[in-house]
């Protein structure tokens, strides 16, 4: 995650900075090292959304196009599920980056459980790309 509660107040992690989970509340660490880039882990192997992925530098730099507010906000639904958005925005749309495969089925899943959602997909990774006048077309 990008974002941890310290003192209430979202932050992004700095190196030996502990903070709490805005969607479960439970102890964070901030991890930064030197190969990932820098971002808050529960403590151990807990994960409380299980949508929750790896994030790139990709992933990264498409949300730091929106204003903080919009980034990693919490989406409930009316039977108490919650997911974690990447980026929500005032009039309630959910832009989902993917960077990685997502298999149809998980695709059905995520895009039935928010009303209004954008998928914006690097297309660059996928090897059944196509070659069409100059645009690159993603077979799906």
């Amino acid at each position: 995650m990008k974002y941890a509660l310290i003192d209430n107040e979202r932050h992004e992690a700095k190196p030996e900075s502990k903070g709490t989970c805005p969607s479960c509340g439970d102890a964070m660490v901030a991890k930064c090292g030197e190969v990932k880039i820098w971002h808050w882990a529960h403590r151990g192997k807990r994960i409380c959304d299980h949508w929750w992925e790896n994030e790139t530098e990709w992933h990264r730099s498409w949300k730091s196009n929106f204003p903080v507010e919009w980034q990693e906000c919490i989406h409930h639904a009316s039977d108490g599920e919650r997911h974690i958005a990447d980026v929500k925005t005032s009039d309630n749309w959910v832009l989902e980056f993917q960077h990685s495969f997502l298999n149809s089925e998980e695709r059905r899943i995520r895009s039935n459980f928010y009303e209004k959602l954008s998928w914006v997909v690097n297309g660059q990774r996928r090897k059944k790309m196509i070659k069409s006048n100059s645009l690159s077309v993603l077979k799906i």
